[in-house]
């Protein structure tokens, strides 16, 4: 059992916090917002994901840098963790993108 990918998940995520409070980016510029569209993401991807594992189009891997704990069958917890990463790097690419394309406008 090892804990690294899950580590790797959080620190990344962590840093993706860093970033996003540094500019305001998503949910250190409308937090409310922000975990509403967490919310929605991460169940819209589980359901994706338990879907999947169902149609047998997703399977759990073997990894050494993994825990080897299921939540689901076929559903590992790092997954869950990855889920709310990705949502929460597309919110904070949302918000920088918007923040780039705003000064632009603002240049012209």
């Amino acid at each position: 059992m090892s804990w690294l990918y899950l580590a790797s998940v959080i620190g990344a995520g962590f840093c993706m916090g860093l970033v996003d409070h540094r500019w305001r980016l998503f949910l250190f510029r409308k937090s409310s917002y922000a975990l509403v569209v967490l919310a929605v993401g991460f169940v819209f991807f589980l359901v994706w994901d338990v879907v999947a594992i169902r149609l047998e189009v997703y399977a759990r891997g073997e990894s050494p840098a993994m825990t080897g704990i299921e939540v689901a069958r076929e559903l590992p917890l790092e997954e869950l963790f990855f889920i709310v990463f990705l949502t929460y790097v597309t919110g904070v690419l949302h918000g920088l993108f918007t923040m780039l394309l705003d000064r632009r406008a603002v240049a012209r």
